[in-house]
């Protein structure tokens, strides 16, 4: 019996031995588990910034007068008939001022340009909207949804010349400096509109037929508003965005202005 226990003995000292003799093995953490914990932990940062950012909306009251067309020459009849010929079945609606294609509405302040602005466009034979607010530094990037080619330019400006633009592609030019200039189409007179290159723009509302107008995920802080009508400024106010809820700005009233 004592000999049976003292062998006992010795196999379990021989087996301490031999566990003590190798090193204790880590278990390293998988690739899978890292990536999915990284990504977790960009989603949190992602949140944690984007979550104080909140709309701003408003409307604008704007009379009917409003931006009445002036009477178009002989000449400009004939250049421009290809746009205003009726189609055989439906008859034209009257021309009236339409926000969503005339006004920009933008806040500037401290900060960079947010990402995923509105965008600019020329369709049915114009600019959509003519009056075009970007960046000081920025790339103006302008669709051509139109069957034809356009050849768009800012007037006084030397970088922004006549380059055609083929249907389905877009114009894109790089704005460098703060300023304004007219845009002119060189094969159609009647495209026209107005570029505002602004040095601190944060942002772009979409701007609707019925007024009313939205930023989207714009941060806290202090800005201006401004609303710019090709080129004229016609409105500047400061608004604070809250970090808790959505901002309504309280009514616009656009005064009456020049025909265009």
């Amino acid at each position: 019996m004592h000999r049976i226990i003292a062998s006992t003995d010795r196999s379990a000292a021989s087996d301490r031995r031999q566990e003590g003799s190798h090193p204790r093995r880590r278990v390293a953490a998988s690739p899978g588990r890292f990536a999915a914990l990284l990504v977790t932990t960009l989603l949190l940062g992602a949140l944690a910034t984007t979550a104080w950012a909140v709309d701003v909306r408003g409307s604008l009251r704007i009379p009917s007068e409003y931006g009445a067309p002036q009477p178009e020459s002989a000449q400009a009849r004939e250049l421009n008939r290809y746009w205003d010929e009726w189609n055989g079945f439906l008859d034209p609606r009257p021309r009236r001022f339409d926000p969503s294609r005339e006004l920009a509405v933008v806040l500037t302040g401290p900060g960079e340009l947010a990402a995923e602005q509105p965008g600019f466009a020329i369709a049915n034979g114009g600019l959509r909207p003519c009056t075009i607010v970007e960046r000081a530094g920025a790339n103006l990037s302008i669709a051509n949804n139109d069957p034809v080619t356009h050849q768009l330019f800012a007037e006084g400006l030397a970088d922004f010349g006549p380059t055609p633009t083929a249907p389905g592609l877009a114009r894109q030019q790089r704005v460098a400096e703060a300023g304004a200039w007219p845009l002119r189409d060189q094969r159609y007179s009647h495209v026209t509109g107005h570029l505002h290159v602004l040095p601190d723009l944060i942002a772009r509302a979409a701007v609707q037929r019925d007024g009313t107008f939205l930023f989207r995920g714009v941060a806290p802080g202090a800005y201006t508003l401004k609303i710019f009508h090709r080129e004229r400024e016609l409105h500047t106010a400061q608004v604070t965005v809250p970090e808790d809820r959505e901002l309504v700005v309280d009514p616009i009233a656009i005064g009456a202005a020049p025909a265009q």
